[in-house]
């Protein structure tokens, strides 16, 4: 459906000025001065920030706008940047932007800082929607919804030439992409203060810099490491292949001429097939059909193919091809909220890398640097400790016990100090399972248990963590009954519920009930990991060291050797305190890992029988195809 109806108003025409030179900038900047509030927007060349020119910036208040030519270097303007800087450098001043990461980096290029006190209306709105199906936050979009009138961005895709003469229509569109954007921010306030979101904005407006730092800064990559293992990779893939083809030769009608297998894995016409003449009746062969059938040697074959498959598509060259030829790094977009208020990335998307040490190997730091990788450890049990309060997490937190081991203890009624391995990994299942609303079936499943044993551990499970029980049963509850669950910071995740009479009701319901059981936990980790970074950015600005990337509940930095194990620190106690502006009952705890690369988790060579190496350094050494491995630097050992 047309987003804008052919009989809607345009925005009328907007009333500014066009400046060139400085004289006519400071008597602008004098005049803006008189304004608390200004609206901004710019112009480039390019989406790609390192490849764009600067050609404008609009500056709006109340219904004047000023455009200013920043093409100091060409016949058109002899205004540079720089003579801008104190008015958007002045602390007083709020400013109001669309999509305000794309501006503030093209800003911090260009003059080497970024703009405070931000308000970005693509932000509030993807807030005040979040969970729902919306139309989009774009600034169309927007002037639509809030003001009724049709905002024409064809004129956009015209600045690329950076030497043109600008036309009236031109000017006038720039102009028009700032006149909007205080009246949709003060319409927005009102459904923000009355869902009690503001907190919520403050994280995420305070978050644009972090977000801005990582998307700058980018991240290097030995790609000759990485070309070698995605090699090996290719090799598994292949090997097998041909252990499938030789597993379902036998019910083949067709084989080549010196008896070999014609199946072609990659089809799932053919696969499903062949497939139901081995025995195995199914619908399709989705990863969902076949996860159903997890543990027959066949279908963990399929399902070890397509995930090498996926990986050397998705991360073979098609990653490196996204290498920036201007910093030599890779820099992914993020996407700052989803549902429940965490980060996505893509293009590429390194939040999605696989987290074996082959693959994070080759993340690596610049020469006379090292990386910083810091974790908040167990985030999301910390958060339902404390949010459920319940006394066996906390005492099991406060005596420094593992809660896994633990929760095992209590699950199995063996004595601590007696758990084994695998009760261990069972309780693991459980304790991260519940938190996604798993059922005895997918404990059972996940566990090759009966489901009946399965029900016995879960039940043995709520009826000792009692308080656990209770909060998520009432987050589950309040879901539906609310139509949306709250995080600590007061952010929103949204419920669509259908009416009574819908015909699928009861499995939305049901659906909805498992989000909510997770919505407020996942939320508190979004939460406290964007107060970490953003306490981070601001602590190692005066170091030789910035924010490279997040996952979930990770960072990465990268910083000067010399200042390594300062700023590591610094980045440890950035993620305890991030954590600790909401919860203290149940603190964080956390360790900086330090070395050439990014590091999955510190050494635990053994030493002997009953001492383990712990350390948090590690170093490269090169082998004899000089490729490097990543090496102990207490113990010596290599980390796999």
């Amino acid at each position: 459906m047309a987003l804008i109806e052919s009989n809607e108003v345009n925005l009328p025409k907007p009333n500014y000025d066009y400046i060139t030179n400085e004289e006519d900038a400071k008597k602008a900047m004098a005049f803006l001065n008189n304004y608390n509030i200004h609206s901004i927007d710019t112009e480039t060349t390019s989406l790609d920030v390192y490849e764009a020119k600067w050609s404008l910036l609009q500056i709006g208040v109340n219904n004047k706008i000023f455009v200013f030519d920043l093409r100091y270097d060409t016949e058109h303007s002899s205004l540079h940047p720089k003579v801008l800087e104190p008015i958007l450098r002045d602390p007083s001043k709020l400013r109001i932007l669309q999509n305000a990461a794309y501006d503030t980096k093209i800003i911090k290029l260009a003059l080497g800082f970024y703009l405070d006190n931000v308000y970005d209306t693509m932000l509030a709105e993807q807030l005040i929607n979040l969970g729902l199906n919306f139309k989009k936050a774009n600034l169309a979009a927007l002037v639509y919804k809030y003001l009724g009138l049709y905002l024409p961005k064809e004129p956009r895709d015209t600045f690329t030439n950076y030497f043109q003469k600008f036309e009236d229509f031109q000017l006038e569109y720039a102009a028009n992409d700032v006149v909007p954007l205080q009246m949709i921010m003060d319409l927005q306030r009102d459904r923000i203060a009355n869902e009690g979101l503001e907190n919520a904005c403050r994280l995420e407006f305070d978050f644009v810099k972090p977000l801005c730092e990582m998307e700058l800064n980018g991240i290097l990559i030995d790609t000759e490491k990485w070309r070698l293992i995605m090699s090996e990779v290719e090799g598994e893939r292949n090997s097998v292949r041909k252990i499938i083809q030789d597993m379902l030769s036998e019910v083949e009608a067709q084989k080549t001429l010196f008896g070999g297998s014609t199946l072609n894995v990659d089809s799932n016409i053919q696969l499903k097939k062949t497939l139901n003449k081995y025995g195995l009746t199914l619908e399709n062969t989705s990863e969902k059909a076949l996860s159903n059938l997890r543990g027959l040697p066949i279908v963990d074959a399929i399902l070890d193919y397509r995930k090498a498959n996926k990986l050397i598509s998705t991360y073979s060259e098609s990653l490196l091809a996204k290498i920036n030829s201007h910093t030599g790094r890779l820099h992914t977009d993020f996407r700052q909220m989803v549902s429940t208020g965490r980060m996505s990335s893509s293009n590429p998307n390194l939040q999605n890398i696989p987290n074996k040490q082959k693959f994070r190997s080759c993340f690596v730091a610049q020469e006379g640097y090292s990386l910083l990788t810091a974790d908040m450890s167990g985030a999301e049990l910390r958060i339902l400790g404390n949010l459920s309060a319940d006394p066996v997490f906390v005492e099991a937190y406060s005596t420094g016990q593992d809660l896994h081991t633990r929760t095992a203890s209590e699950v199995f009624d063996t004595p601590y100090d007696k758990v084994q391995a695998k009760m261990r990994k069972a309780a693991k299942a459980i304790n991260f399972g519940l938190i996604y609303g798993m059922s005895s079936k997918g404990l059972s499943d996940r566990l090759k248990i009966p489901r009946k044993e399965a029900e016995q551990m879960i039940n043995k499970y709520f009826n000792r963590y009692k308080k656990v029980k209770q909060y998520l049963d009432k987050s589950a509850s309040e879901a539906v009954r609310k139509r949306y669950s709250v995080t600590v910071s007061g952010r929103k995740r949204y419920y669509n519920m259908p009416p009574f009479d819908h015909p699928d009701r009861k499995n939305i319901q049901r659906g909805i009930e498992r989000q909510g059981m997770n919505a407020a936990i996942q939320g508190a980790n979004a939460d406290t990991i964007k107060e970490a970074m953003i306490k981070l950015v601001d602590r190692i600005s005066n170091y030789d060291a910035r924010l490279l990337l997040t996952v979930h509940d990770e960072v990465v930095v990268e910083a000067k050797d010399d200042q390594r194990h300062e700023v590591a620190k610094i980045v440890s106690q950035s993620l305890v305190d991030g954590f600790g502006t909401y919860f203290n009952l149940i603190p964080m705890e956390t360790d900086t890992l330090i070395g050439p690369c990014w590091i999955k988790e510190s050494c635990e060579a053994e030493i002997t029988p009953k001492t383990k190496c712990g350390s948090k350094e590690m170093v490269f050494v090169k082998d004899s195809r000089r490729i490097s491995k990543l090496i102990c630097k207490k113990c010596g050992k290599e980390q796999e």
